[in-house]
């Protein structure tokens, strides 16, 4: 028998009623989700539904959950002996936020001196720079950005000098980067760097930081001023897959061949996938080609056009002008009407369902072999079902 609607409000409400006299409160949204989409339905809102079976909603004044949360610190401290942290309490970092404004704010009100952790301004930053300095001798590196060796994060540095790696930190001091020493210009550090890849071979820059000499330029350096992978591509010992590389191994392969070479022979020639091309390049490969002025040896067909109508007015036509009364044979599609065999299949498909469509004689060959009512049916069919 169908319930009514007051039949279902009532079964409701004995629910939660049943519930708050087991409990001794009043059940919570999530605890009795089956109930609550009826309360959603008849009533709009969970607490609407609870006031109307006569008990009183979950809902805490500000005060309590103030109170609580105020008395949550003061247990921490009494069990740590200290303030807690703000990802200690991250729980309730939204609630912090909403009733007190900041987490330092929460702490000053719950009666403790917050944490001062403040940003430090432009000035210390630069003077915990210059005191390692003179302390130790040498510039810090990044690794001795530490409390215990006076230093702040380096986040701090970064964002407040507002520069974007730890060389700039150190010029923005007047400190020498332990990242920039060289003594040669840009012109000379390319072309020794160059000769000292070639020379050991070096395909990885580990191999090149243990060899390198003293006043070599630094594999950060290299990395900002040329990239590591074109000066190994620039010595021969590795083929880095990049537009310049792509480009430049297609144009030599072009002319040693004299014609447009292949996909198949690029990758040989290359020792990597099209795929792999497609990826670092972000276009298709032929597109990538005809950027630079060349014509690819192949390319994608155009897209036929016609309706299924012309297309077998063209086909019988080409059939019948070309000496082929009964219907032109495969092997002369492309040649003579311009479309392969796979177009025609796919919109009529198979050989004899075109030959049928144009009205002549059916080849019977082949394991399966369609009647022309068999043929007729599969024609009238919708493409996609």
């Amino acid at each position: 028998m169908k319930q009514t609607q007051e039949d279902i409000i009532a079964h409701a409400f004995s629910k939660v009623r049943e519930f708050h006299a087991k409990h001794g409160r009043t059940p919570v949204r999530r605890e009795m989700e089956d109930i609550n989409t009826i309360a959603r339905r008849y009533f709009g809102a969970w607490n609407k539904f609870i006031l109307a079976a006569g008990l009183k909603p979950n809902t805490r004044t500000k005060e309590e959950i103030t109170a609580k949360l105020l008395a949550l610190v003061s247990d921490f401290y009494e069990m740590n002996g200290r303030i807690p942290m703000r990802r200690e309490f991250s729980a309730q970092s939204s609630t912090i936020n909403n009733y007190f404004g900041s987490w330092n704010k929460f702490i000053s009100a719950a009666g403790f001196a917050p944490n001062d952790r403040r940003i430090p301004s432009i000035g210390k930053l630069k003077n915990s720079l210059v005191k390692f300095y003179l302390k130790h001798g040498r510039s810090p590196n990044i690794s001795d950005c530490t409390r215990k060796n006076g230093l702040y994060n380096p986040l701090s540095y970064y964002r407040h000098l507002n520069v974007n790696s730890w060389a700039d930190v150190l010029e923005y001091v007047k400190l020498k980067s332990h990242f920039r020493v060289t003594t040669m210009t840009v012109d000379e550090a390319k072309e020794k760097v160059i000769k000292l890849i070639k020379k050991h071979r070096i395909k990885y820059y580990k191999d090149y930081k243990r060899l390198k000499p003293d006043n070599y330029p630094s594999v950060w350096y290299l990395k900002e001023k040329f990239g590591w992978n074109n000066l190994c591509y620039l010595a021969g010992t590795k083929i880095p897959v990049t537009k310049f590389s792509i480009k430049d191994y297609y144009l030599s392969l072009a002319k040693e061949l004299g014609r447009a070479p292949t996909t198949k022979e690029l990758e040989a020639k290359m020792g990597v996938t099209s795929g792999a091309m497609v990826w670092k390049t972000g276009q298709r490969l032929n597109r990538f080609i005809e950027s630079f002025g060349q014509k690819p040896a192949h390319s994608t067909r155009e897209r036929c056009r016609l309706s299924k109508k012309q297309l077998a007015e063209l086909y019988k036509s080409k059939s019948i002008e070309h000496g082929y009364p009964q219907g032109m044979p495969r092997s002369k599609l492309m040649e003579l009407t311009g479309y392969s065999r796979d177009v025609y299949e796919l919109r009529f498909f198979s050989m004899n369902g075109l030959r049928l469509v144009c009205g002549f004689k059916l080849l019977h060959s082949g394991d399966k072999r369609y009647t022309e009512e068999e043929l007729r049916n599969i024609l009238k069919m919708p493409r996609y079902r």
